[in-house]
């Protein structure tokens, strides 16, 4: 399932004066590093916000909420067309809702301070997982993780930091997840999709 397709709304805010403004666009294509923009018919009054090298941040809704990125012009509407930079490893998703969380037992690979630990997952979301150890975590700990996941869906993995532990049961432990490439997003996203009630 993609986060961002043709036709979907994407809105620009930019900075003008000592207020934002904010312009709703379609877009019109999607390529590895970049979006191809449809502009507004009103686009001309804010010109000199949208020419080269000009910063935004676009938000974008998908199915499992909103994603936000920070941006730059890379040519403006004056052109041929009106695109802006994009980068598949530097956005943010704000789910829908209630957070949407799937309780499962997978099979999880953790590397921390030199050690390979195999342990089981207790509930994954969007933007972090909890998951059980014996072995002592610390808040802001970085870990590397592999998530092997049931059915043939495939594997994720991730670099992920301890955000949070549970007090009343100390062997589980948050983990937010910092770094994760575009693909294995996808498939984090689709499989929640698959096995959640959304």
């Amino acid at each position: 399932m993609e986060l961002m397709n043709v036709g979907q709304n994407i809105a620009l805010f930019l900075k003008k004066d000592l207020s934002f403004v904010e312009i709703l666009c379609k877009i019109e294509q999607v390529f590895e590093d970049r979006l191809v923009l449809a502009l507004p018919k009103y686009f001309m009054r804010y010109i000199e916000l949208l020419q080269v090298g000009c910063k935004l941040t676009a938000k974008v809704i998908s199915p499992f909420g909103t994603l936000d990125f920070n941006s730059v012009v890379i040519s403006s509407p004056l052109e041929e067309n009106f695109s802006i930079e994009f980068d598949k490893n530097a956005y943010n998703l704000s789910p829908n809702g209630e957070k949407q969380s799937l309780q499962v037992f997978d099979d999880i690979e953790i590397k921390y301070s030199g050690k390979s630990l195999h342990l089981k997952t207790l509930e994954i979301s969007p933007t972090e997982l909890i998951f059980s150890s014996k072995e002592k975590f610390k808040v802001d700990d970085i870990i590397e993780a592999t998530i092997y996941l049931p059915n043939n869906y495939g594997i994720i993995k991730f670099k992920g930091i301890i955000s949070d532990f549970d007090k009343s049961y100390p062997d589980e432990y948050t983990a937010k997840y910092i770094s994760m490439d575009e693909q294995n997003r996808k498939l984090l996203l689709y499989y929640i999709y698959m096995n959640t009630d959304l």
